[in-house]
């Protein structure tokens, strides 16, 4: 009996001193930037009268800056951009249902909180960013017209654009992760977080899992 009390003991002793040992984190009062790797993971969107939607799993990237206010909380803004293919089942009273296929653009830039739970080094991590997304499907809506505008580059130039069907959402998101704090100067986390992209146009509000990894810098 007293030798499964001290393994018991020692089993919850153990974490507690492998935590002692993580060093403090040099994050407090500092502003950080970093760049980040961004993985959708797929799904399929009902939207009204049988139609769908088929989102495929994609890469994107983004970058962040933040300023921790000390070594739990900081406040910070995004920026990411995806770009994945999608296959579309359409209804119609018409021809009845046709496929369609395309690739969505999504940019996304959101304000975020970050709350570490540890002043350690290492620590897990939650946070929720509130912001606006933009989709592009490339799916055209009328026909080319000439436009003609001044680029710095190439100087006065003259094409064809073609207007698609696109749309500026309401998104928000929450999350958790793991961060560690590799030196005074750099950092690195990961973790995952549920989206919520208020499209309406008969799918309502959509939600989607997105991972991120990315590596940054502390600065003054």
């Amino acid at each position: 009996m007293k030798r499964t009390v001290w393994l018991g003991l020692l089993a919850g002793v153990m974490p507690l001193q492998l935590l002692a040992e993580i060093p403090h984190s040099y994050r407090a009062e500092r502003w950080e930037g970093s760049f980040r790797v961004i993985g959708l993971e797929g799904q399929t969107v009902s939207g009204e009268r049988g139609s769908s939607v088929d989102i495929t799993d994609d890469v994107g990237f983004g970058f962040d800056m933040a300023y921790n206010r000390d070594e739990h909380l900081s406040l910070g803004f995004a920026l990411e951009w995806l770009e994945t293919d999608f296959r579309s089942d359409t209804t119609s009273d018409a021809n009845g249902s046709f496929d369609g296929r395309g690739e969505l653009e999504m940019t996304t830039m959101n304000l975020n909180a970050t709350w570490h739970f540890a002043r350690k080094a290492l620590t897990p991590y939650v946070h929720g960013a509130v912001g606006a997304t933009y989709l592009d499907t490339n799916v055209a809506t009328g026909p080319s017209v000439p436009v003609c505008w001044y680029d710095p580059w190439w100087g006065y130039y003259c094409g064809l654009d073609t207007p698609t069907l696109n749309d500026t959402v309401f998104s928000y998101e929450v999350g958790a992760g793991l961060r560690l704090d590799m030196s005074d100067t750099a950092f690195m986390r990961a973790g995952y977080s549920q989206q919520w992209l208020d499209v309406d146009r008969g799918a309502g509000t959509v939600d989607q899992g997105l991972w991120r990894f990315g590596i940054g810098m502390l600065f003054n």
